[in-house]
């Protein structure tokens, strides 16, 4: 056994613990990443769950704040042409907010819960905002299944996860001023 092997079991059993596949991934409490930063200035994200280790259609609640400070620039909001985001971009820090679940299965099937697609809206008016500076929070209450957003067919959840390490994704996407992305490890066993 080599050393970066021995040390990798050891923070597996003391620390964190690892998914079936040796991969770091926390699997008991806390379960959670805290005060990501990126490239906008002013916002960080944390991302908590009761745990990170689900069976396969288990369903869970991960919770995340965002806090923004004065040091936030002001975001400016492109136009867009045919269908809008469908998103009314304000002052407050979570209507530029997007999260994801999702990842590649052991067996290479793609997987994603989202609000991906929610169908066709006015289209987006060029603008700029400037954001509170507040902490918000938001939670993420997912089936354990799959699912890209109702569109505007009403879309319902797919089948449950395939068993794979994945990342709860949650984003302050500022376009060209910046964003931030905190990822959380979770596996589906």
């Amino acid at each position: 056994m080599s050393l970066q092997s021995a040390l990798l079991l050891g923070l597996c059993g003391l620390i964190i613990g690892c998914a079936s596949d040796g991969s770091l991934i926390p699997t008991g409490p806390p379960c959670s990443v805290e005060g990501v930063t990126g490239s906008l200035p002013g916002v960080a994200i944390s991302i908590r769950a009761n745990k990170c280790v689900f069976g396969v259609g288990e369903s869970a609640v991960f919770s995340y704040e965002v806090v923004t400070s004065a040091a936030v620039p002001p975001i400016s909001v492109s136009a867009s042409v045919g269908c809008g985001s469908c998103r009314r971009y304000s002052a407050d820090p979570l209507s530029f907010v997007d999260w994801m679940i999702g990842g590649t299965s052991r067996s290479g099937i793609e997987q994603q819960y989202c609000l991906c697609d929610t169908g066709c809206c006015a289209p987006d008016l060029a603008r700029t905002v400037t954001v509170d500076a507040k902490t918000s929070t938001g939670t993420i209450s997912w089936s354990g299944h799959t699912w890209r957003g109702p569109s505007d067919t009403g879309q319902r959840e797919g089948a449950a996860f395939l068993p794979g390490n994945y990342q709860v994704s949650v984003g302050f996407f500022g376009g060209t001023t910046g964003s931030v992305t905190a990822r959380l490890p979770i596996e589906v066993r």
